[in-house]
């Protein structure tokens, strides 16, 4: 790869930055479409966001950055124009900066989560978390016609923001409802090291399906791979996420074998 004066730049908010892999994934793909472009890192502190994004509006050759924990929510409220899905939740993991330098939000959590998991219709759901990808997530879920969507999240507080995002419609705080009843579980957590509130694993029926939204594995995972229950790794919806935000970022369709490759390269499968 050779970077010139003229190369567009992409990058990732993050913080911390230490394991984000998106840099190896996109500059693989880069590498292998012949094009010039480079994609970097960039581990900010949240305090730090908005002197940032004034940065990013005046970096010319830069053409967009991903969003990730802890910035997702923040960042929403610095972009100018919005897609309808950031709109409602508050919270985008993709930015395009046009060449005016202006910003344009996009939030692809729930395309991929979609994509990941397969047919939800009817489904009951159970979501740990209540933050930007849960939102994301819950509002797929509603528009693939899920049954419900019970929000176990450790601050009520925030499971009350979050059910109230989607008015009186079947997204709802979780009060104890049976586990044996849950079709579909979304970690939507940075827990991994421990089960997200001691849930009782084994109390899930057999054919109940658990998205990870973690790239590593993860005690949740374990437990229940050993249990016999599906789980849809995270890279599984990220691998789903990277195509549709390649296109956005550089307007070009993504060849599937440069994905599938892209993937293998850094460790993770496909789907």
């Amino acid at each position: 790869m050779v970077i010139t004066g003229r190369t567009r730049v992409f990058t990732i908010l993050a913080h911390p930055s230490i394991n984000v892999r998106a840099p190896r994934i996109y500059n693989h793909i880069f590498s292998r479409m012949g094009l010039d472009m480079v994609y970097i890192a960039h581990d900010v502190p949240p305090r730090a966001i908005p002197e940032t994004m004034r940065s990013f509006s005046a970096w010319s050759n830069l053409s967009g950055f991903n969003v990730t924990i802890p910035h997702k929510e923040a960042v929403s409220g610095l972009v100018g124009c919005l897609c309808d899905v950031s709109r409602r939740i508050a919270a985008v993991n993709l930015v395009v900066r046009h060449e005016d330098g202006t910003f344009s939000g996009y939030n692809t959590d729930g395309i991929g989560a979609l994509r990941a998991v397969g047919d939800v219709h009817g489904a009951v759901c159970l979501m740990i978390g209540a933050g930007g990808a849960a939102r994301a997530i819950a509002d797929a879920l509603e528009g693939a016609g899920v049954r419900q969507v019970l929000v176990l999240n450790r601050s009520r507080e925030g499971a009350s923001r979050m059910c109230s995002l989607f008015g009186k419609t079947q997204v709802r705080i979780y009060q104890d409802d049976p586990l044996e009843h849950i079709d579909l579980v979304i970690q939507a957590t940075p827990v991994s090291k421990e089960i997200p509130f001691d849930l009782e694993v084994g109390r899930f029926k057999r054919g109940t399906r658990i998205l990870e939204t973690i790239m590593g594995p993860t005690a949740l995972s374990e437990k229940a791979l050993n249990l016999g229950l599906e789980i849809v790794p995270g890279y599984a919806m990220l691998y789903h996420q990277t195509k549709r935000n390649f296109e956005l970022l550089t307007g070009l369709d993504l060849p599937t074998a440069f994905l599938d490759e892209a993937f293998y390269s850094v460790g993770y499968g496909t789907t």
